[in-house]
């Protein structure tokens, strides 16, 4: 700002002109020692400031005529109710003595900054969540992975019952045919073999019904074999969705580093500009 000026509204006739030759939107306040004498609003920031509007103390305006230099800084909302940038100059008088002030606000590249910080904040929310929930989908795809192993080692188990049953079957048939022997037998004796006769009736009594029970035992054994059978591929299907989850997530995680990166990078742009 050149020095010497012989009066403020000499420097008000020349600020439109100013304003309408700057390549960027910016807004435009001029005031005495106390209080706006005017203000040019841009297309895109407007403070509201009105003519007599007092100046506010802790103000980058108010500081720069108190302090008697230049002023650059980041003027929090809570002055006109959304952050911008500002430059605050001292206007002279001819004699040297700070007679007002000047202040320039650009609103664009604050409004980028705020707007990368928001990106920012959210981004490292929504990562820390996809975190949470890439650890829930690696465990379970691990459980899942574990329940399978154990469905088909009982599967597997079902399988070898099969054997026990059979070996106690062919067992039954065997005592069965020993009761049948015994029992032909004891009728040869007579009276003599009457007894013998009854423990023969009694053996195969009990084959009969052990083989009945095998016979229960394999039905529930066949049932059994098909629920595990259907349990492991359920359980194998929830694994592979786990782990796809698992990788989705992962992929989706790196993907929220590099907006993370580019919101860091925009921000660092908006600052310089």
């Amino acid at each position: 700002m050149a020095k010497g000026i012989e009066s403020l509204d000499m420097l008000a006739a020349v600020i439109p002109l100013l304003q309408s030759a700057l390549p960027v939107d910016v807004s435009i306040g001029l005031c005495d020692t106390e209080q706006f004498m005017a203000y040019w609003p841009g297309t895109h920031i407007d403070l509201k400031i009105r003519p007599g509007q007092r100046l506010q103390e802790d103000e980058p305006l108010m500081q720069a005529i108190r302090g008697a230099q230049a002023l650059r800084a980041e003027v929090p909302a809570e002055f006109y109710g959304f952050a911008f940038t500002g430059t605050a100059v001292p206007v002279r008088d001819a004699g040297g003595r700070v007679i007002g002030g000047l202040a320039v606000q650009v609103r664009r590249h604050s409004e980028l900054i705020d707007i990368a910080d928001r990106i920012a904040e959210s981004l490292s929310g929504a990562t820390e969540r996809i975190s949470r929930l890439a650890e829930g989908s690696n465990h379970l795809a691990d459980v899942s992975g574990e329940l399978l192993g154990l469905s088909r080692q009982a599967e597997e188990k079902a399988h070898g019952a099969d054997d026990v049953v059979r070996m106690i079957k062919e067992v039954a048939d065997q005592t069965h045919m020993l009761g049948i022997n015994a029992a032909i037998e004891a009728a040869h004796a007579g009276e003599a073999g009457a007894g013998f006769g009854i423990v023969a009736s009694e053996i195969r009594k009990l084959s009969g019904q052990t083989v009945t029970s095998t016979h229960s035992i394999r039905d529930t054994l066949g049932t059994f074999k098909k629920l595990t059978a259907e349990m492991s591929g359920s359980i194998e299907r929830i694994a592979e969705t786990g782990q796809g989850q698992a990788e989705s997530t992962e992929q989706l995680s790196a993907m929220i580093g590099e907006l993370r990166a580019m919101a860091s990078q925009l921000n660092e742009y908006a600052k310089r500009l």
